[in-house]
């Protein structure tokens, strides 16, 4: 372990370490500054290093205060993050069971949480995990809705989230929160205390939060308690996974019992046609609907003046995260090979068996993730008005998993072949699939695997930065600028358990990846006043920003640009724009995540293709030899992790809009985006290759080149015997998802917001409507293939690899009344359905509705004490049913799945 790791490896170490410098920077007897007059100071707004007097800029940005945080009820940022209309598409966090990591992102304009760069207080964290943000020790959010790579480098193109924590508070501020659904399940538990103190010559503010939050079962819910299958008369039923507990036998045409080729299962010795109706294996009352979790938090953040124009600042963070995910028991995916000498084989001839191993209990997936964070530093000012930073930001992850419930495939193997077994001294006794519960403790004991891998990553950053003006050098006014170079290091491992490495495990990699670059930067933006107090002109400036950055893994040196233009033609009226070059390296986990397995959802276009009225689809499903019936299991072997031989993608952006606060107490803003992103960087999609293929003539589509058959890779199961797209269960096999850079996005919308308070009745009415329209969504997964215009439908998220409602609207309408000793607020959450792009003829019901969320809250004055009390979800609306999509029947990132949720909230403040 090398000196930077034993030092920073823990979080006792890192907190002696910065208490004791925030011990030093306050003398003993430290006193409440008392209430004077404050003058409006110049602050650094998000989206520029130039300071202004107000959040007002060219680039358009949102801000939600702590109290927005407070009034949503919410205990997590992660929840709240995903209401904001802006962020669309899928996410990754409470709601996702089937591949979650255990972390929460967010993504904006649906481009992904990787083009969306996250920031605490202007500075990267490594993990860019939104657990580790606690909802207490932040100020406010602003939001940056335009590209600002030119500011902060890679990661940028759809925008920019930054978290400002409390810095400058005082006092005591200690909560507690209990949140239940309208059902008594998926309890969630807060609890969090900031305190802080002042001197003349600083401040100091430290945070410990807690949360931890209760599972929900798929199966506490009637929507989502079966994989609901449809007949082609669109008759549901409870269907499920072929791979079944009933032991799902694959017999050839030529065998001892004279039966026709197909798939069977064995009842009182006898063999029966497999029917997913009668013995499809239910694996959602095995499965979380609402993942649970448990995050601790530290956080602290100082700053002294250690003269009267030098200050030393401060900051560290720790996130402490124990997280799992549930999934149904494991089964002999690969169709184990069942020979004629099986005692227990009554077809005479060599078969293979999909057996759901229901003995086992089931997969568990658990996190135990660390998360770091050490920021110091100075800033000051010049006499000539010039300030200055320079700043050592540290941030690190530590994620250690374990995974329980997974098989040794040559020893399961070994369970059902007597020479095998008898050539083992360990084999526990031959195992019969072909019936429920015969799976013993013994044979369990050999065959499964627990594995315990290890990801690993580190950021460090070393700013400086200098800004000001051109002194007696003007046009209509002093021309501000700001400069700044930047040095940063990425660093990741994965590190799989030995079971792995030696592959002894089904479906998991056991190939260690590792990996680290560094990019220096340089970046210099203007604010040039080009009018002032003209005709039609109070104000006109221009903005300009550059930045050349250098990464160490590629091969040149890139230069990007923005500009923008703010112009007042009278009093309380903005007109801007700003244009942008976007840049994003790939990041270190898309280089070096190890590739694997994934048992990805999506709908098979040869599903009941003889009622399909695409032709194309029609005659090559009938070259696969499906019948026109055909059904299959709804997940499909894929392949996805990283690839080193990646390179940067780019971005144009465009945005124009409005702002009026021409009339007391109103605020209007509206303002319309255009992005392009080309060579992006992600994967074709599970749907969008299968659907591209089978929708060309005779298999002419080169998303057909990305489906690579059964035996791809480590998958290895068994042909299917006349399709070489598919394996014996007539499953799309082997398609490879890797990380490429393939492809071009386009989208296009608008954001509004209005907001107007008054005085009523002793107290004080805000409205607020904040919106976006998104117009356009499209993205060409590859080049050659077919556009996917995804605004306004269900489609597959081509960042998180799922599905979701791409929204046409999304819009959030809130009110809140202030008395002197109480308050009350609603919210409505509106966002607009969509049709499902993948639906056929076939599909009955091919629409995610449109939904209203009303969430209710009060909250009672009394001392320095209050008591809140709310309902969100207030209708108890339930998530829409959609045929294609049987993981919880519903697009589970784009719903509220757990229901009503009832809370009650403690606060006392000192």
């Amino acid at each position: 372990m090398s000196k930077i790791e034993s030092k920073w490896g823990n979080p006792t170490g890192l907190f002696a370490l910065v208490g004791l410098l925030f011990a030093g920077l306050l003398p003993a007897n430290v006193a409440v500054a008392a209430d004077e007059e404050v003058a409006i100071e110049e602050v650094v707004v998000t989206g520029t290093r130039i300071k202004r007097t107000g959040l007002e800029t060219a680039s358009p940005i949102s801000v939600f205060t702590s109290a927005d945080i407070e009034a949503s009820g919410l205990t997590t940022i992660e929840d709240f993050i995903q209401n904001i209309p802006s962020v669309n598409g899928a996410y990754v966090g409470a709601s996702i069971n089937n591949g979650n990591p255990g972390f929460a992102t967010a993504g904006l304009r649906g481009l992904g949480s990787g083009r969306t760069l996250t920031l605490i207080n202007g500075r990267r964290f490594n993990s860019g995990d939104l657990n580790s943000i606690p909802t207490s020790f932040v100020e406010r959010v602003e939001i940056v809705r335009d590209g600002a790579s030119t500011i902060y480098g890679s990661d940028a193109i759809a925008g920019v989230i930054n978290f400002i924590t409390k810095t400058d508070f005082e006092g005591m501020d200690v909560n507690l929160q209990y949140d239940v659904t309208g059902e008594g399940d998926g309890e969630t538990s807060k609890f969090s205390v900031v305190t802080g103190a002042s001197s003349d010559r600083g401040n100091v503010v430290v945070s410990v939060d807690y949360v931890n939050r209760n599972a929900i079962g798929q199966g506490d819910r009637s929507y989502s308690e079966c994989p609901i299958w449809e007949q082609s008369d669109g008759t549901k039923y409870c269907g499920g996974s072929s791979h079944s507990h009933f032991g799902r036998v694959n017999v050839p045409a030529v065998n001892g019992l004279g039966l026709d080729a197909g798939r069977y299962v064995v009842i009182d010795g006898q063999a029966v046609p497999f029917s997913t109706a009668d013995h499809g294996f239910n694996y959602a009352a095995l499965s979380y609907l609402v993942t649970p979790q448990e995050v601790f938090t530290m956080n602290a953040a100082s700053r002294y003046d250690i003269t009267d124009n030098i200050r030393l600042i401060a900051e560290a963070g720790y996130a402490s995260r124990q997280s799992d995910q549930l999934m149904a028991p494991v089964a002999t995916f690969w169709s184990a090979p069942m020979p004629a000498a099986h005692p227990n084989n009554i077809f005479g001839v060599d078969v293979s068996v999909n057996r759901r191993l229901t003995e086992t209990g089931g997969r568990n997936f658990t996190q135990d993730a660390n998360d770091y964070r050490l920021v110091t530093g100075l800033e000051g000012s010049f006499e000539n008005g010039w300030d200055w930073d320079v700043s050592y930001n540290y941030s690190r992850f530590i994620d250690a998993r374990v995974i329980t419930g997974q098989i040794n495939r040559p020893r399961m193997e070994t369970l059902l072949d007597p020479t095998l077994c008898a050539a083992d001294d360990e084999c526990p006794g031959i195992w019969n699939p072909t019936a429920q519960n015969t799976l013993t403790a013994e044979q369990i004991a050999y065959a499964s695997v627990t594995h315990s891998p290890v990801r690993r990553g580190t950021t460090t950053q070393l700013m400086a930065n200098l800004s000001g003006d051109f002194g007696s050098f003007e046009i209509a006014g002093p021309i501000r600028w700001a400069a700044g170079v930047e040095r940063r290091t990425e660093s990741y491992l994965f590190q799989p358990d030995g079971a792995a490495a030696l592959g002894q495990i089904y479906f998991v990699s056991g190939e260690k990846t590792e990996g680290s670059y560094r990019v220096d930067e340089a970046y210099f933006e203007i604010n040039a006043p080009l009018l002032e107090d003209a005709p039609f002109a109070e104000r006109l400036d221009l903005t300009a920003a550059i930045r050349s950055s250098d990464y160490s893994n590629l091969n040149d040196t890139t230069t990007n640009s923005k500009f923008g233009l703010e112009w007042e033609p009278g009093a309380g009226f903005l007109i801007r724009s700003t244009w942008a070059e976007g840049f994003r390296a790939p990041s270190i986990t898309e280089l070096y995540a190890p590739q694997r397995q994934s048992a990805n959802s999506y709908t098979d276009p040869c599903w009941d293709w003889g009622n399909s009225d695409n032709a194309n689809v029609r005659a090559n499903c009938a070259a696969d030899g499906l019948p026109q019936n055909f059904t299959s299991d709804t997940q499909t072997a894929a392949v996805l992790g990283g690839n080193p031989d990646l390179t940067a993608e780019e971005s144009k952006t465009f945005t124009i809009g409005v702002a009026y606060t021409g009339v007391e107490n109103l605020t209007i803003s509206l303002d319309y985006f255009d992005i392009e992103i080309t060579d992006g960087v992600g994967t074709a999609g599970t749907d969008n290759v299968a659907h591209g293929c089978y929708e060309s003539a005779n298999f002419s589509s080169p998303m057909c080149d990305l489906i690579k058959g059964h035996s791809y890779g480590p998958i290895d199961t068994p042909p299917h015997p006349t399709s070489p797209r598919r394996n014996v269960n007539g499953i799309i096999s082997g398609i490879l998802l890797t990380k490429a850079n393939l492809a071009t996005f386009e989208t296009k919308g608008i954001d509004y917001s209005v907001t107007y308070n008054m005085d009523v009745a002793n107290g004080n009415l805000i409205a607020s409507l904040n919106g976006t329209w998104l117009d356009k969504y499209d993205y060409l997964p590859l080049t050659g293939g077919q556009w996917v215009r995804a605004a306004g439908y269900v489609a597959e998220d081509q960042w998180e690899d799922q599905p979701a409602v791409f929204a046409e609207h999304k819009t959030n309408l809130g009110l809140t009344y202030t008395a002197d000793n109480y308050s009350v607020n609603s919210t409505l959450r509106y966002h607009s359905g969509g049709d499902d792009i993948n639906a056929t003829a076939a599909t009955h019901d091919a629409v995610a509705d449109a939904i209203v969320y009303l969430d209710v809250q009060g909250t009672y004055n009394f001392s320095n004490y209050s008591a809140t009390a709310g309902v969100r979800n207030l209708m108890d609306e339930t998530p829409p049913y959609m045929s294609n999509y049987d993981d919880m029947n519903t697009i589970n990132a784009s719903y509220d799945l757990a229901g009503r949720y009832l809370y009650l909230k403690l606060r006392a403040e000192f």
